[in-house]
């Protein structure tokens, strides 16, 4: 028969508290995911990717760590355009110009995403919603701007980029959309 000596019972409680925390954080992601069902399975990925999640205790936290991941993939999209401009040679003018276009586009989503980490601590919900928006915004006139291309490999790179940080977008604003709604029910009862 085992037995349990005084010096490891710390070690077990604090195990066992590690535990329950961990299992209240991934029930506290699955819940908040459920408030963007066509985006849950991105979501849930995204947040347990990132080990800020698990420390977060309320939807504040986890909003605020999916607004911190959609800021960085917008960095990595413009990243990936401004290495992929300087692959392009100078015949191909409608790449050229859907380069610098979306360049400039997402350099100003990735300054709007950057913004709503501020807007996030001072829980100015309608402020993230807007800055959310006007990334979403420069998504839709890098797509604009590219719509012409006609090298596929290309063209279909920036549509990728595009879409995940569109994906991005759209799960961190519902997040957010659902908190300005809490908050706005809160302050009016």
């Amino acid at each position: 028969m085992a037995t349990v000596s005084l010096h490891s019972i710390p070690s077990i409680i604090t195990l066992y508290i590690f535990i329950l925390i961990a299992s209240i954080n991934a029930d506290l992601i699955q819940e908040t995911c459920k408030q963007v069902p066509d985006l849950k399975d991105l979501c849930m990925e995204a947040l347990k990717s990132d080990p800020k999640s698990k420390t977060s205790n309320d939807a504040h936290g986890l909003t605020s760590v999916a607004i911190g991941l959609t800021a960085k993939e917008a960095a990595v999209a413009g990243d990936q355009i401004t290495r992929l401009a300087e692959q392009v040679k100078g015949h191909e003018e409608e790449l050229i110009q859907c380069l610098a276009d979306c360049e400039e586009e997402y350099e100003d989503a990735a300054q709007q995403l950057e913004q709503c980490r501020v807007s996030m601590d001072e829980k100015e919900y309608h402020e993230v919603v807007m800055f959310v928006e006007a990334a979403l915004n420069d998504v839709k006139n890098c797509e604009e701007a590219c719509k012409n291309v006609e090298e596929k490999e290309k063209k279909e790179l920036i549509e990728e980029r595009n879409n995940k940080v569109r994906d991005m977008c759209n799960f961190a604003l519902a997040l957010t959309i659902g908190l300005q709604q809490h908050k706005n029910h809160v302050t009016s009862t």
